[in-house]
């Protein structure tokens, strides 16, 4: 008997904030509720790429991605080996989709801040307060998301 495995998907997500203490989210229309940017990473695509360009698509931003824990390099000096940005978090979300059926998304978050005068285009996008998610449909895991992104800003970590 042959046990049927759920695929998986790599996409990589943004959690975008502002020199407000603001963060970038819209209510996603197929799934109803409130999410940051992000979405699919395309074949031979690295995934803080993907992040950036899933978001200037989106929303029209120019973004960099901010390495969570830069004190903790490698320091390789070694041509061959690329160290990557590191995302916040590696999530397994599951997704029930009614066209591609059940599957999970392996998805990675990057830290993700707007470049100077670079302008949001898509309005469906708000800027919006930790208090401001928290009172909307927003799933949990993106309110810890962003709870933790207001931390490390507070301690100016990132």
């Amino acid at each position: 008997m042959t046990i049927e495995v759920p695929k998986s998907h790599f996409t990589a997500t943004g959690i975008v904030f502002n020199g407000q203490g603001k963060f970038l989210l819209h209510l996603h229309s197929k799934i109803g509720c409130w999410l940051p940017p992000g979405g699919h990473i395309e074949e031979n695509e690295e995934p803080q790429d993907a992040v950036l360009r899933e978001i200037e698509e989106e929303t029209g931003l120019l973004c960099e991605c901010l390495c969570y824990q830069p004190e903790f390099s490698l320091n390789l000096n070694n041509n061959d080996v690329i160290e990557l940005v590191k995302p916040l978090a590696i999530l397994k979300e599951p997704i029930h989709d009614k066209k591609q059926g059940f599957h999970y998304h392996i998805d990675m978050i990057y830290l993700c801040k707007p470049l100077k005068n670079s302008q949001l285009t898509n309005k469906s996008f708000q800027w919006l307060s930790l208090d401001e998610v928290k009172k909307l449909e927003t799933p949990l895991n993106v309110i810890r998301l962003i709870e933790l992104t207001e931390k490390l800003l507070i301690k100016k970590i990132i």
